[in-house]
């Protein structure tokens, strides 16, 4: 049987799971293991801590993991240490390392985007400081959608209509830190031409706004099955659709997905490499725009709130009405994944370079 190592926190979890039992538990692991049992592999459950590169070797070893959302995202970094020493040691971590970075990191996640060119009709800047901004100011246009890079649920999200306002946000949501900042006004004093560290150091984006939209569409992708839910723009909660309350969203067939909407979440889910991928889509009535994304440790209320998935027959979408766990759908997308990955390395020809 093949093996599969799943790496889990110092509180026993893995992954998320709405509805979880106990709370904020993640995934039922026994149900876990036996759903990749039925697929002939074999989980081995090991904490993060335990992962010991002096003695183990882990290059070809496939490794899942989870993601953290603590207070500061200080666990979450000791999790991206883990990962990137274990990429580097030559282990299949799923997914890559660069989606962990991305997870909860809007900043990080907007120069992916661009790098992978995944979609070009949306603009949007990031920025490290108040003093980033402020020689970029003549680049913005008002409106502007502000987000701070971590946060979830709408959570450091909001419209800004003017350049004061703006400069009154970047404060607003970055930490003074009075005594470093005080020592920093010393050395400007005792060291001629010595530049001043920003006053304001807190990381952000500026998107683009789309005007007059009534809803966004959040698709979850596991394999070949997708999920999704239409979240309207509530009164009272301005620009943001996330975080209006599950019971207020329409799920799978009473999403009223427009014609194209799956093909343009697939063609950014073949770019991404990635077994499961959640996306947020917004449609102006022309185009579609990737908001944002996020390859691992994301919401899946989508998956018991709708009575089943879309899946492609030959050339149209289907509707399967079927309920299923989240457990046996992540389960089937990893091995899915590698099923793939391993019938694309078994058809490269080797090439013959002798005379």
């Amino acid at each position: 049987m093949n093996s599969i190592t799943a790496l889990i926190d110092y509180k026993t979890k893995f992954g998320s799971k709405h509805f979880d039992t106990p709370y904020r538990s993640g995934m039922d692991k026994e149900l876990l293991s036996r759903y990749f049992k039925e697929l002939n592999y074999h989980i081995e459950y090991q904490y993060l801590h335990q992962v010991d590169l002096d003695a183990h070797t882990y290059a070809g070893k496939h490794i899942i993991y989870t993601s953290s959302e603590d207070v500061g995202y200080q666990y979450k970094s000791y999790i991206e240490d883990v990962i990137y020493a274990l990429e580097l040691a030559g282990a299949n971590v799923i997914p890559a390392y660069k989606h962990l970075k991305a997870n909860n990191n809007k900043v990080f996640m907007e120069l992916m985007r661009k790098y992978l060119q995944l979609t070009n009709n949306i603009d949007a800047q990031v920025f490290g400081s108040m003093k980033d901004l402020l020689m970029n100011l003549n680049r913005i246009s008002y409106p502007v959608v502000f987000k701070t890079s971590g946060g979830a649920s709408g959570t450091g999200v909001s419209l800004i209509k003017s350049e004061k306002e703006l400069i009154s946000k970047v404060k607003k949501v970055s930490q003074r830190h009075y005594q470093t900042d005080l020592r920093d006004y010393g050395r400007s004093l005792k060291h001629k031409g010595y530049i001043r560290e920003s006053l304001y150091r807190q990381k952000f984006i500026l998107q683009q706004f789309i005007p007059d939209l009534k809803n966004d569409w959040k698709v979850y992708i596991f394999g070949e099955k997708l999920y999704i839910f239409n979240r309207p723009l509530l009164k009272g909660r301005g620009i943001k659709a996330s975080g209006g309350g599950y019971d207020n969203y329409f799920y799978g067939l009473q999403a009223n997905a427009p014609e194209g909407l799956f093909d343009y979440a697939m063609d950014i889910y073949a770019q991404m490499d990635v077994p499961h991928l959640s996306i947020d889509i917004a449609f102006d009535g022309q185009e579609f725009y990737l908001i944002e994304f996020q390859s691992l440790y994301f919401g899946t209320a989508g998956i018991p709130y709708s009575d089943g998935y879309f899946t492609k027959k030959e050339d149209s979408w289907e509707f399967i009405c079927q309920k299923l766990t989240i457990e046996k759908v992540y389960a089937d997308s990893i091995i899915t994944y590698l099923n793939t990955k391993k019938a694309i390395t078994n058809t490269v020809p080797v090439l013959n370079y002798k005379n």
